[in-house]
This record gives C-alpha cells, sequence and structure tokens, in this order.
C-alpha cells in the first residue's frame, strides 16, 4: 500500500432542519461579528434569513453578503473581503452550493491575511491562517464542503482553482430541508456533477487511496440510488438526505484522490457557453469514461457490480461497459441535455473548446488514461 495523507472537516452535523436550529450554532459562535456568504436566490427564498436568525439566536452578530453569482469570479472575492474589512469579522459561514461556498472559503483566509487572489492559483500558493469556518450546502453536488478547493473565474476568464489546507472547514452541516428549494433541473445537474466527482476520485491516476476509494464507493452507490427519486419526488426528504450525504462524500473522495478529464472537458463549456457546471459535467461524462475504459474497466466493472445485480456473473469489460450505458440512459431520464447542439454550441466552436480543455493541465494529468489534443476534439465531435 502506499503512502497517503487524507484530511477531512473537523465535525459533521446531518439532521434536517438542523440549519434554523439555534442549538446548532450555540456552542461554535465565535466573539465579535460573523459573516455570511451566500447568494441573492437564496436571499429572495427565505432560505437566508432563517438561517440569520438561527445564528442570531444563537447569539451572534451577523453581517450578510448575498451577492455571489454563478461561477464567481476573483471580483468577488475581492468585494467580499472588501467589505468585511473595519467589521470585526471573527468567523466566516458558506450558504449555498459551490460558488457561495467556495468564496466563503477565501473571505475566511483573505480577511485576515489579505493577499492577490491571482498569486494564490495552483496548489499551496495561499498563505496564512483563515478565521473559523463553517459551509451550510444547499445543493447536493458540488461536494465543496468536504474539500481543500476553491474554484474561482480568474480576469483571464479561465476556471482556477485555489488548492490548500486552509480551506478544509470547522464544521459542515448538512440539512436535507435546505435541498427542497431547489427545482428539478438543478437536482439534477448538481446529482450529477457529485456522480462524476465519485467516479473519477475512483479511476483517478493520482492520489487515489484506500480512504478515498471507500469514501468514492459509497457516494456512487446513494447517488445513483437516489438521484431519479429526488429528480422525480421533489419533497422525498430521505432521497434529498441520501444525495446530501453522497454529495459530501463524494467531495471527500476527490478533493484527496483529484478528479480528471471530465472536469477538464466540462471547464471551457461553463467559461465560453455559460452551462452551469453539472450541465457540463452530463455531456461530457459518458464519452470521457468510453475514452478511459481501456486503462479503467476493472476498476468500472467493480462499480458496475455495486449498482447493477446483474453484472455480479459478468466478466470486466461487459460489466464495465454496462456501466457507461447506464450513465448514458440516466442523463436524459433525468431530464438533462447529453448533446453540445442542445445548448446552441455551434460545430465551429470545437477547437475553442477543445484549446480550452488543454489549458487544465493539472486536472487532466490526474486522468488514468492520457489524453492529447486530438483525443479531446474526438470527444467534443462524438457529443455535438
Amino acid at each position: 500500500m502506499d503512502n497517503f495523507q487524507f484530511n477531512t472537516p473537523v465535525t459533521v452535523i446531518f439532521r434536517s432542519g438542523s440549519s434554523r436550529d439555534p442549538e446548532t450554532y450555540k456552542n461554535l459562535i465565535q466573539a465579535g461579528r460573523t459573516l455570511l456568504v451566500t447568494d441573492p436566490t437564496l436571499q429572495r427564498f427565505g432560505v437566508v434569513d432563517k438561517v440569520r436568525i438561527a445564528m442570531e439566536n444563537a447569539g451572534a452578530d451577523v453581517l450578510v453578503y448575498n451577492e455571489v453569482e454563478p461561477e464567481p469570479n476573483a471580483a468577488t472575492v475581492r468585494n467580499v473581503a472588501e467589505i468585511a474589512k473595519g467589521e470585526n469579522v471573527k468567523q466566516v459561514v458558506g450558504l449555498g452550493g459551490g460558488s457561495s461556498m467556495d468564496i466563503a472559503k477565501l473571505a475566511a483566509l483573505m480577511i485576515p491575511c489579505p493577499q492577490p487572489v491571482e498569486l494564490m492559483y495552483g496548489v499551496g500558493k495561499a498563505k496564512g491562517k483563515r478565521l473559523p469556518l463553517i459551509l451550510i450546502p444547499t445543493t447536493a453536488g458540488t461536494g465543496s464542503e468536504g474539500t481543500h478547493v476553491a474554484v474561482v473565474t480568474g480576469d483571464d476568464g479561465e476556471k482556477s482553482p485555489i488548492v490548500g489546507p486552509q480551506f478544509i472547514c470547522d464544521l459542515v452541516i448538512l440539512d436535507a430541508e435546505l435541498t427542497l428549494t431547489l427545482p428539478s433541473g438543478v437536482t439534477a445537474a448538481t446529482g450529477i456533477d457529485a456522480m462524476v466527482h465519485s467516479i473519477e476520485a475512483y479511476t483517478s491516476g493520482f492520489r487515489k487511496n484506500p480512504v478515498s476509494d471507500q469514501l468514492a464507493i459509497k457516494a456512487f452507490k446513494l447517488l445513483f440510488g437516489n438521484i431519479r427519486t429526488a429528480v422525480m419526488q421533489e419533497e422525498n426528504i430521505e432521497a434529498r438526505g441520501n444525495m446530501l450525504v453522497g454529495s459530501m462524500m463524494a467531495g471527500l473522495a476527490f478533493a484527496n484522490a483529484t478528479v480528471g478529464a471530465i472536469h477538464a472537458l466540462a471547464y471551457p463549456l461553463g467559461t465560453q457557453f455559460h452551462l452551469s457546471h453539472g450541465e457540463s459535467n452530463s455531456v461530457v461524462f459518458a464519452p470521457v469514461m468510453r475514452f478511459n475504459l481501456p486503462e479503467a474497466v476493472t476498476l468500472y466493472a467493480n462499480l458496475s457490480r455495486e449498482i447493477l445485480p446483474e453484472c455480479l456473473d459478468v466478466d470486466n469489460m461487459d460489466a464495465a461497459e454496462r456501466l457507461i450505458e447506464e450513465m448514458d440512459r440516466l442523463i436524459p431520464e433525468i431530464g438533462l441535455k447529453d448533446r453540445l447542439s442542445d445548448y446552441g454550441i455551434e460545430k465551429k466552436s470545437l477547437n475553442t473548446l477543445a484549446d480550452g480543455a488543454l489549458k487544465q493541465e493539472r486536472i487532466l494529468s490526474y486522468n488514468i488514461r492520457t489524453m492529447d489534443r486530438k483525443d479531446i476534439l474526438n470527444v467534443y465531435k462524438s457529443v455535438f
């Protein structure tokens, strides 16, 4: 067994209604102000006020920043840090999807330790010690609550991951009630994002380990077993809770084992054509799996046997191919598009997309099978 290091949040609370219960926060709120980082949609739906009131009832003095946009950019990081300056912020809470949680992570570091965002891009370049950090996901998708990664869109328009131990939070609050507000399309897209995290972590060509493997397998089973119910029965709290736990477990897995080419090819779809991250992953999910099949056949077969009883007695290649076929069927079944043309992307844009994916050198290097520009272009062509 290779040596490995595994990093996790300090505490996880899983309980429906926990985010609006003052008792959740009573022993956690620090003296001074608490910065609550979130987005305008959650503010409009009243979710932010419920969490804010619970914190205030626990003794917090709450400052709300509710301007986080989808696929947040570096300017948002600078803005929230500037607003918090002089406010005596002693703790940061991120409430929302991956965007809000990632901005909360960066704010928790930049408030006490101001530094240029662009100098933090990459691994281990962020400096200093952050403020206490609580993360409360409202989607079952990004798994950001369990990772030491924050992703922003840089001033150059490219997605730029910022990776450092400072971004592992102190507390995760998993409240399935918060996900009941999600429309079915968002549930589907974020759920696929989480499934991609689990599969890419399990088949990673870099840093996968026995702990990440077990988390990835369990996450994949939970997500696959509940995504249809969560999409089609929006009020099913059990399915929502299972998706939320599966998403966090997938986040823990990929944070310690990395993602790969599915993410690399998805990123330019988001930055260039503004697809959500889950939609971007959905389009290239099965095609990249097919490309990886020669190197990942045994691993895919293992996952296949976890979810498809009929694959228990077939050979590895047959089981692996059935897994890919199942993922291919799942995408349209839960209402997601699986062709680039469905999003209005024209064939002339494929070369630009390939160039954008090639810029994700670090993530591509983690893929289980080496992928060059021709391979990337062929994947995009296969889903046009």
